[in-house]
């Protein structure tokens, strides 16, 4: 029940800022020893926070299913997509290493740092070439530490989109993903067992998730991604000393 609690309120504070939940899965993990028994926690954590997304956004999502913008939607999901299936086995494996996530939090900490630097605002829309920009990097944060909210967000930044529209836009971009996903996995569970847990951990992963959100909206506005660099680069250093001394592996 507690490991459910945790894996919830984890699962949506990391989906959401800028600090890759993926990422931080593998080390809560190995931290705490957690053991894999099928992926139905899993497939339920993130149903909790592509709930999040849609009642957060319920007053804005629906200006999307306009054609112009739905057609942006569709493009920029694309990349996502085939990078997901081209590249699904060696995701996997990196899932498990810590080896792999230590220098993508890095390399997510310096795009946070850089995209606010020179951040310049040029445009108030997003025309179909950003929506195809703006796609490829949420492909690229299939990798574990590659933060999503955080690459599409800080992309649509550096491309001079205005702030509020890049951070509305990445996270409307993430309900096709997540939502595919969720439908994927959802067809290799066999059985619900110990249905309880999983319901604790989905309403954790849905409040902590809308929490997360509203968070990073203030944070994008405030100008202070650099925090999350910050803190991606001290979380690096930690995980490399306890691996010096055999702490995790």
């Amino acid at each position: 029940m507690i490991k459910s609690i945790i894996l919830g309120i984890f699962q949506g504070i990391t989906e959401f800022l800028p600090i890759s939940s993926s990422g931080h899965l593998v080390v809560l993990k190995n931290l705490l020893h957690f053991e894999e028994k099928g992926i139905t926690m899993e497939v339920f954590l993130h149903f909790g926070t592509l709930l999040s997304i849609l009642v957060f956004f319920s007053k804005r999502i629906f200006n999307y299913f306009k054609p112009k913008n739905l057609v942006l939607i569709i493009i920029g999901s694309i990349p996502a997509g085939i990078i997901g299936l081209l590249f699904k086995d060696t995701i996997e494996k990196a899932f498990s290493s810590i080896l792999f996530v230590i220098p993508c939090f890095i390399l997510t900490g310096f795009y946070l740092y850089f995209s606010e630097k020179k951040y310049i605002e040029k445009k108030d829309k997003i025309d179909i070439w950003d929506a195809i920009i703006i796609g490829f990097a949420q492909g690229f944060a299939i990798l574990p530490g590659i933060s999503r909210s955080g690459w599409t967000t800080s992309t649509g930044i550096l491309l001079g989109i205005q702030k509020s529209l890049s951070f509305e836009f990445s996270f409307i971009l993430s309900i096709p993903a997540l939502f595919g996903a969720f439908l994927l996995e959802l067809k290799e569970i066999q059985s619900l067992n110990n249905i309880i847990p999983i319901i604790i951990g989905t309403i954790f992963s849905f409040i902590s998730g809308l929490i997360s959100i509203y968070i990073f909206s203030k944070v994008i506005l405030l100008k202070k991604l650099k925090y999350f660099s910050i803190y991606l680069w001290f979380i690096s250093a930690l995980l490399i000393l306890f691996l010096c001394f055999g702490l995790i592996h």
